[in-house]
């Protein structure tokens, strides 16, 4: 019969999130995870296997909490602008400025495990879908046939630049200024055409 565990497993999973968002994976050592963990190194492997299991569990408890955090019922531009909004208010709010522990990743993807380098394409794309999907709604007309896939691309590097160069400390204005530059440039990209034709 298996023991029962002493232990609150969301609590340590949380602190193996924390862990690894805020070392990185390479410079995370089983001795910080014991640590931040609280367990000994045999409950720590018997709960959740080798370091990489214990980065899949760290990276899928991240992705759910950010999906909590930037994905809303708003449709349409209002959507991107929740989203991008969202984006910046966490990256601020990190007294740590850790940055995006998905986009941290990307650098480290070969030291990674199979599953977690297509975690993390899956969690990028995901983004993707999701910012094309708001632009779908954003179009007025079904008529309108708009090429997409630039301004889902322009939407998603402003994302990831706010991530980036929030982690690096810069100020603020400047990632609340790329969020609301991006929003901006989406409008005026899916205004209808104005004909220039005059009657007679």
């Amino acid at each position: 019969m298996a023991r029962p565990r002493n232990f609150d497993l969301d609590d340590v999973k949380e602190r193996l999130m924390n862990t690894f968002w805020r070392e990185g994976y390479a410079r995370t050592s089983l001795p910080k995870l014991t640590a931040a963990s609280g367990l000994l190194r045999g409950s720590l492997y018997a709960a959740f296997g080798q370091k990489d299991a214990m980065f899949s569990v760290a990276l899928e408890r991240y992705l759910d909490q950010l999906r909590v955090a930037i994905v809303s019922d708003a449709p349409g531009i209002d959507g991107l602008r929740y989203m991008l909004d969202a984006v910046v208010q966490i990256t601020i709010d990190d007294p740590e400025r850790r940055g995006c522990l998905l986009i941290n990743a990307v650098p480290e993807a070969r030291s990674l495990g199979i599953a977690n380098r297509r975690a993390i394409d899956r969690g990028l794309a995901e983004m993707r879908l999701f910012i094309g999907a708001k632009l779908r709604e954003a179009q007025e007309t079904p008529s309108q046939k708009a090429d997409l896939e630039p301004l889902v691309a322009l939407v998603f590097a402003a994302s990831i630049s706010i991530r980036v160069l929030g982690r690096a400390g810069q100020d603020p204005r400047l990632l609340q200024d790329i969020a609301d530059g991006a929003v901006a440039a989406v409008q005026q990209a899916l205004q209808p055409t104005i004909s220039t034709e005059f009657g007679p």
